[in-house]
């Protein structure tokens, strides 16, 4: 069951609480992977699903980026090639151009002809990173993506993706069950507890009150 209400705001939310709360689910019905039974889903203006309109979006038509645990690279493709894969109608030279700023902008600019497995685990989170903001989505979903890289890796890829958001200005909704990266990442904290919001707040305050 999942019952779950929330905003975002500029910056990033964080989707926190243990394992089966509901946190990737909330994100697979914002995604379309899955369907709520009722409710409202809407990004900025937009509505992605309204079970009272009869409005429920495909999952190409929601603009949507996603960041599973996994990573997901195509692994017949190169880093440059994954990137690209997501950026529709746009010239060669544009599509080059926009994977050249996004491998740049996650430092993996020297792995672009590299397939995923001749990638480290930072690199292949990087790639997919880059990947999910390469079609200029209007959110980004990322699922628990650091926790299989270690902790050296994690912290410089935290340091990046809060330069991603702060540059694109788009909403990220980041699942993690870590306290230090909800309160180094979130510009607000939604709490989860077996499909349901248990809190909501800045970190700092979500966290002294020992949610």
């Amino acid at each position: 069951m999942l019952d779950v209400s929330f905003d975002t705001e500029d910056g990033i939310t964080i989707l926190f609480g243990p394992s089966g709360s509901g946190k990737s689910s909330t994100l697979r019905a914002i995604a379309g992977i899955i369907d709520p039974d009722e409710g409202r889903i809407e990004v900025g203006e937009r509505s992605y699903f309204d079970s009272r309109a009869g409005i429920n979006l495909s999952i190409q038509e929601r603009r949507v980026g996603y960041v599973f645990q996994d990573y997901a690279l195509f692994p017949h493709l190169t880093a440059e090639q994954n990137v690209s894969f997501g950026i529709k109608e746009k010239s060669a030279q544009l599509r080059q151009e926009r994977v050249g700023e996004l491998l740049r902008l996650f430092k993996v600019d020297q792995i672009r002809h590299r397939f995923p497995q001749n990638m480290s685990g930072g690199e292949q989170q990087r790639i997919a990173l880059a990947r999910a903001l390469a079609s200029d989505p209007a959110v980004v979903l990322l699922d628990e993506p650091l926790s299989a890289v270690d902790v050296e890796t994690r912290s410089g890829l935290l340091d990046e993706i809060a330069l991603a958001q702060s540059r694109v200005r788009i909403p990220f909704i980041y699942v993690t069950h870590n306290t230090p990266e909800a309160l180094r990442l979130g510009a607000r904290v939604v709490v989860l507890d077996q499909g349901t919001v248990k809190a909501l707040g800045r970190p700092a305050e979500i966290f002294r009150n020992g949610e």
